[in-house]
């Protein structure tokens, strides 16, 4: 049996040694490209793996500071959460309260 290259259609599972298909891979709520093979074993796309790590790793709770700037409050977003949506200098995002606990960031 020759083994398929990643550019192909699909893979061949290394769990069972049947075909993979191409598809989205569910990674913590962020879809990446990836292959499924009919026994659950999935593979993500070279080029998705360091997507996927940027996400898993901003979703860890980090506690941050609230400090003031005139009559502004400020907080610092952490680098794996700016690195993981690409946030940029002087890029432009909406805040509002979404409940009496929660604060709402959308870039």
């Amino acid at each position: 049996m020759t083994k398929k290259k990643i550019e192909d259609k699909s893979l061949v599972c290394p769990e069972c040694g049947k075909d993979a298909r191409p598809m989205m891979i569910n990674v913590s709520g962020l879809g990446v490209t990836g292959w499924r093979c009919s026994c659950g074993y999935e593979m993500l796309h070279p080029a998705e793996l360091e997507k996927a790590y940027l996400f898993l790793q901003a979703q860890k709770h980090e506690k941050v500071k609230i400090s003031k700037r005139g009559n502004s409050y400020m907080i610092t977003i952490p680098k794996a959460i700016a690195d993981a949506i690409g946030i940029e200098d002087l890029d432009m995002a909406e805040v509002y309260l979404k409940d009496r606990n929660t604060i709402m960031v959308e870039v």
